[in-house]
């Protein structure tokens, strides 16, 4: 073939090349057009049918362990309908809305709305006086926000206005509705942010809402962990409980832990350890993309984030001895309110006990009584959750971290710190002790009866307030304050939940709250621990802890360690504490006084721990209310044991307990559960026992 040929036959296969580029070229660029110009609304439409919708996967919250591992609170799962807001008629919506209202009754399951919290029905009245916002939130104008004064007019114009409501529906149907819609038109919930509507339904619910997905729009079923309590009234003070975040919470969680993804529909902490403790128990929401086709089916999905479970959380609690704090408590009650005696009234009613390790600061029982079920605010059960919230004797108050007591003659230990460390006297001073005696210009009587001349020992012992109004008057005021601030008295003790500060006695509180000068009869007042001294079971225990084990202040706590899912250490509570300028002499002569109460035969405990096997250290008190007339006076008992190698200390308050010893066969309680003195297999001189977590 010559040169030409060739040249001539390559050409022609270039351009057969070509050709079927152009063709290739052509057919593409016609289906490009094609979807795009010619059916491009289809396309769109269908790419719009075919939405991907986010969720979240909610991630089991920590499980709680007192420090033995007995579990305290879990989690179950259950399915939950979130929604997500789509664009439809009003009267499409309120039907929609009105028969998922009707599945959920059927179900037995209601939904949560706050539009409850501003307006009722039956008859139509405001609950609160503050509905200016609410009221501008609601309108379509916002000029018809002056128009609106009346609850009637609130009601008709949500009704008519904002959410267009059908009158056939009767105004009980129209106001279920209301709150339904309230909800979305509050939330704004979109893909990004789906709101929860319905919360723990039954599984038959659920299945229904996926077979009607098609007439549901925007609503989807998940998979959720809900909160379980075991033996919840035993520990309810410690233990709080859950609900729905607020606004000011979702605000302040999102900001300071961004990286745990918190959204509007979340469950967290509200009170005790749930809430203290909420960045150790949350763990990191997941997030899930559904894509759906045009009835709303779910045709793929992608877990876009896994959900990382909640950190475990042991308590310092021992729910053996917090038991037996509890049920001695309630008994010993009872039998206070059987004596006869021209003081008692029969009233004691409510108390608090806390039991502390004098050398590491950790709580291993708190009570408060009344208690009450924290796994009622699990459930919707909102009629239950108002018969606490309203109940006689408030037992959703802890008394033990909240509640502020007179602390009676258990003050005159601190008194006692306070006149030994200022060189005012000495363990053998003598003071003279009559029956009646004028002390800082007012006459005072002494309970005990004339004592003549006693030591700081007997002074203790016998809880003897003359002593202590002398001794009070001669150390001053400023001193006493000075030393009760030292042990931490009246000032926040750092514990993890909720407390009360207290207030003491002193010159500033008087002038700051009555605008009155301070007087020597205010300090021999105080100095038996009345007047203005009021403080919290918590800072109590901690105060005479810190007398047990020589002089160390240690922050009590509740939480002992947290465990992450992997089983890694990621909290373990500090073992710090403040060392007080107390001389070793200053706490001997106070403990050996305290050791009298219990041990000597004029001891005002003596006859309670008069056959223990160790040696106990204690002192009673009797707080006055003002209220002596009608109601019996305040008992308190604290102590520490054993004397000679402190282990626990205990507080004891038993609300119109008549005398602080009639309260002291609590203690005994602890201490015999504690030392497992009840035991036959252990030897009742053993003075210490390793407490396992």
């Amino acid at each position: 073939m010559s040169n030409e040929e060739k040249k001539h036959k390559g050409l022609d296969r270039y351009i057969v090349l070509a050709v079927i580029i152009l063709a290739i070229s052509a057919i593409i660029i016609y289906n490009l057009a094609t979807i795009q110009l010619i059916n491009g609304a289809y396309y769109m439409e269908q790419s719009k049918s075919r939405i991907s919708t986010q969720g979240y996967i909610y991630p089991k919250r920590g499980d709680i362990f007192d420090r033995n591992g007995i579990p305290i609170a879990g989690s179950r799962m259950g399915y939950c309908v979130q929604y997500v807001d789509v664009d439809m008629s009003h009267e499409q919506k309120n039907a929609m809305f009105f028969e998922f209202i009707s599945l959920l009754e059927k179900n037995g399951k209601g939904f949560k709305s706050r539009l409850t919290d501003y307006i009722d029905i039956n008859p139509v009245r405001f609950k609160t006086d503050n509905t200016e916002n609410f009221i501008k939130g609601i309108v379509v104008d916002k000029n018809d926000a002056q128009y609106l004064i009346t609850a009637d007019q609130v009601f008709r114009y949500l009704r008519e206005k904002t959410f267009q409501i059908d009158p056939s529906y009767t105004d009980e149907q129209a106001f279920k509705i209301m709150k339904l819609r309230y909800e979305v038109l509050v939330n704004q919930p979109s893909i990004q942010n789906p709101l929860i509507i319905a919360d723990d339904i039954p599984a038959l619910a659920m299945a229904e809402i996926e077979e009607r997905s098609s007439y549901f729009r925007g609503f989807s079923t998940y998979v959720k962990p809900y909160r379980v309590y075991y033996n919840p009234r035993l520990v309810s003070h410690v233990l709080g409980y859950v609900g729905y975040i607020s606004e000011e919470q979702y605000g302040r969680l999102s900001k300071e832990y961004p990286d745990k993804h918190y959204t509007k529909s979340d469950i967290v902490g509200i009170m005790g350890i749930e809430s203290a403790a909420e960045p150790l128990l949350r763990g990191v929401s997941g997030l899930i993309s559904k894509e759906v086709d045009e009835n709303n089916r779910t045709t793929a999905f992608t877990i876009e984030r896994p959900p990382v479970p909640g950190n475990k959380v042991y308590l310092t609690i021992d729910l053996e001895l917090q038991k037996v704090a509890l049920e001695s408590l309630k008994r010993n009650m009872e039998e206070i309110r059987g004596k006869e005696h021209k003081k008692n009234f029969g009233d004691a009613d409510a108390g608090a006990v806390v039991v502390m390790d004098v050398k590491t600061g950790e709580i291993l029982a708190m009570v408060s009584y009344p208690d009450y079920d924290p796994s009622v605010f699990l459930s919707d059960d909102n009629e239950a959750k108002a018969t606490i919230l309203n109940q006689a004797g408030n037992p959703m108050w802890n008394r033990a971290a909240q509640e502020i007591y007179a602390p009676g003659s258990t003050y005159k230990p601190l008194v006692a710190v306070a006149a030994l460390e200022s060189g005012t006297i000495t363990p053998t001073t003598l003071i003279n002790c009559p029956y009646r005696e004028e002390v800082g210009g007012l006459m005072m009587t002494n309970l005990e009866g004339n004592q003549g001349k006693i030591a700081l020992t007997k002074a203790l012992a016998t809880s003897s307030n003359m002593f202590f109004y002398k001794v009070g008057v001669m150390t001053g005021i400023d001193n006493i304050v000075k030393w009760g601030k030292e042990f931490g008295l009246a000032q926040p003790t750092g514990i993890e939940i909720t407390e009360s500060v207290g207030r003491i006695a002193s010159r500033e509180f008087k002038k700051t709250y009555f605008g009155e000068d301070w007087y020597p009869a205010n300090t021999a007042m105080a100095a038996i621990g009345q007047l203005y001294n009021a403080f919290t079971p918590v800072q109590i225990t901690n105060y005479i802890s810190s007398i047990a084990n020589g002089g160390k202040r240690y922050t009590p706590h509740l939480i002992k360690m947290a465990v992450s899912p992997e089983g890694e250490i990621v909290y373990e509570a500090p073992n710090d504490y403040y060392e007080m300028p107390v001389k070793e002499s200053t706490i001997e002569a106070v403990q050996a006084g305290m050791v009298a109460v219990t041990h000597r035969n004029d001891g005002t405990a003596a006859n309670v721990f008069r056959d223990f096997p160790f040696t106990v250290a204690g002192k009673t008190g009797t707080s006055e209310t003002g209220r002596e007339d009608t109601e019996s006076s305040n008992g308190l008992f604290i102590c520490y044991a054993p004397y000679d190698d402190p282990q626990i200390a205990i507080t004891v308050v038993v609300e119109h307990g008549v005398w602080g010893s009639w309260t002291a066969p609590i203690a005994k309680d602890i201490m015999m559960a504690y030392f497992r003195l009840n035991e036959a297999e252990e030897e009742v001189s053993s003075h210490t026992v390793e407490i396992i977590w």
